[in-house]
């Protein structure tokens, strides 16, 4: 058990905390007669000498104490985040970079999806957001493995943010040709695309093994916590930027109608930004900007010193990641990762629903442009209230509210029709609403995500934090993802849908007049729009796809169902994760 005390202040003059030998730490203090003087922790809760009695909880291995009474308030003093200021909008500026193919990948469904691309389609291309959800294969490697004279995490951050810069070059004009040059999207485009970003998702993943683990290290004991809001907002900006802003400036009616009438430009087939262009900007931005971080950050070796990590093979880490999984406090937390993402299954697909209501993703994409600097801040907001000594309560407190959120958005999507002008579009009251609705979401969903990733630093142990911290962040990742991918498959296999035609019987007695005609019938009649031939077939005949049975709002009652069930049963769980020792977390090595 560490000895070493932080000081406390009284109206910022210093406290001296002291323990003597042997002494058993309680729970009551007494102040001296002046700030001077030392504090001596009494055993049996005795009070001596002062009849002022504080309350004082301590977590010695974070040096963490809370102190409060009725007459006085002590704080605790912490190096300011001045001296961390630095490698604070360091690491902001990883995960920045980290979110730009991120985002530029979660804009494909949106254009995929205006391409009447299918559901099953779609969750064939969410294989490609998985290597997040799998890093935990090969994040050991990036651990162990690494050249001693460049730096436990620069060796594989560097060459992985060369490559994903490479890559998008290389790859941008192919792209191109399948989103913006052909005029549909078959199953082989589908299987060519998750191919291209699947890869570059996986060099992402494997930077952000290495962000991680350097966050850990490079920020100090006091500060360590912020890691968790770098990645939050340092991602968020870089998805809006590949994500948010790609979709409008590539959006050739956005740009036709708004920017080039303000430049004077003629209109064109294309946007401002083609996706050809977008790649290969931010594919040399990769380039540079790490050919700056190769040369001029250094990366200290008493940052890693401690670290068992330095000292382990390839072996004995994928060893170690078996040892930690195998703690009982880890199993019940992945029990609860793994699960507790089903209830929100269904937000992954809202955006797709209103694209196919008929609301244009450069309309979508114009939505985040106000959330997103919301986005941004509310992590910094939050993070005063998530570094606290109980982040898994925020967390389950946060649940119900989510599911709530969650079902409103659902709701949301089967009333968009109502709000729909006679000419197809929707107004300024329908966007506004929108914009109210994912705030109210985001907050929830931030709220959700910030405190498990305070929690992850809390209990991670610190003499192998790379290793934990990927573990603990991959299990999150598949909690995640699958939920999402099943939804879309189980949206297309059980919807059930037909072409209906208008004035059907009018259409019928011209069939009827010869026997080509009858057959032709028949097969409209048994037209299920489950295909893009089947679409095809149904638009020459001035027909339109119908639901009879549209899954997206069973599964929405389901998963909201799951999830009060959930809370029912984890609520116990998440109280016993909380009042685990730090012992329960730490690791007795055996290799």
């Amino acid at each position: 058990m560490k000895r070493h005390y932080n000081k406390l202040t009284d109206r910022n003059k210093p406290l001296r905390l002291k323990r003597y030998k042997d002494s058993k730490i309680e729970t009551n203090f007494q102040p001296g007669p002046s700030p001077e003087e030392s504090i001596v922790l009494l055993e049996n809760k005795e009070t001596k000498g002062s009849s002022l009695s504080s309350s004082i909880q301590l977590d010695l291995d974070d040096e963490v104490f809370l102190i409060s009474d009725q007459e006085s308030s002590y704080s605790i003093q912490t190096s300011s985040i001045k001296k961390d200021l630095n490698n604070i909008l360091f690491l902001i500026f990883l995960y920045f970079l980290q979110g730009i193919p991120l985002g530029l990948t979660g804009s494909l469904p949106f254009i995929l999806g205006s391409r009447n691309v299918s559901y099953a389609d779609q969750g064939t291309f969410s294989f490609a957001f998985w290597p997040f959800a799998l890093k935990l294969l090969w994040a050991p490697i990036v651990d162990s493995l690494f050249i001693k004279k460049i730096g436990r995490r620069k060796s594989w951050l560097v060459p992985m943010q060369y490559i994903i810069g490479i890559l998008m070059i290389l790859f941008s004009k192919y792209v191109h040709q399948l989103l913006e040059i052909n005029q549909t999207t078959t199953r082989k485009d589908i299987y060519s695309l998750t191919t291209i970003f699947f890869i570059v998702t996986f060099f992402a993943a494997t930077q952000d093994i290495a962000v991680d683990g350097w966050g850990l290290t490079m920020l100090s004991k006091e500060n360590v916590s912020w890691s968790s809001t770098c990645n939050s907002v340092g991602q968020t900006a870089g998805w809006f930027v590949g994500n948010i802003v790609f979709l409008v400036v590539q959006s050739a009616n956005f740009s036709n109608n708004y920017i080039r009438p303000f430049f004077s430009l003629p209109s064109q087939k294309f946007g401002i930004v083609t996706v050809e262009d977008f790649m290969k900007f931010f594919g040399f931005v990769f380039i540079i900007t790490t050919t700056c971080v190769l040369l001029f950050k250094k990366e200290k070796e008493n940052e890693s010193s401690d670290s068992l990590e330095d000292t382990l093979t390839l072996k004995q880490t994928y060893i170690l990641v078996f040892q930690i999984v195998s703690l009982s406090s880890v199993k019940k937390l992945t029990l609860l990762l793994l699960t507790s993402k089903i209830a929100f299954g269904i937000q992954s697909m809202v955006y797709l629903k209103l694209i196919e209501k008929g609301v244009s993703r450069e309309s979508l994409g114009l939505l985040a442009i106000p959330l997103t600097p919301f986005e941004i801040v509310l992590p910094l907001l939050i993070s005063r209230f998530t570094n606290g000594p109980k982040p898994l309560s925020i967390f389950l407190n946060a649940y119900p509210f989510r599911i709530f959120s969650s079902s409103l958005m659902v709701l949301w999507v089967f009333l968009t029709p109502e709000f729909r002008n006679s000419d197809g579009s929707y107004g300024l009251f329908y966007f506004s609403l929108c914009i109210l609705i994912n705030a109210f979401n985001s907050i929830w969903n931030t709220t959700q995500s910030v405190t498990m990733m305070s929690f992850f630093t809390r209990v991670s142990d610190k003499t192998v934090g790379g290793t934990y911290m990927t573990l603990l962040n991959t299990i999150s990742n598949i909690g995640s993802s699958w939920p999402s991918t099943v939804s879309l498959y189980a949206v297309d296999l059980f919807s059930f849908m037909v072409c209906s035609i208008d004035n059907i019987e009018a259409f019928k007695n011209n069939m009827l007049n010869n026997s080509f005609s009858r057959s032709y019938l028949k097969d409209i009649e048994k037209n299920t729009c489950s295909n893009e031939n089947m679409k095809k077939e149904c638009l020459k005949v001035n027909g339109n796809c119908q639901y009879q049975v549209d899954a997206f709002y069973v599964l929405g009652f389901v998963y909201a169902l799951i999830g009060l069930l959930w809370i029912l049963y984890f609520r116990k769980v998440v109280i016993q994760l909380q009042t685990y020792q730090k012992s329960n977390w730490k690791l007795n090595f055996s290799f």
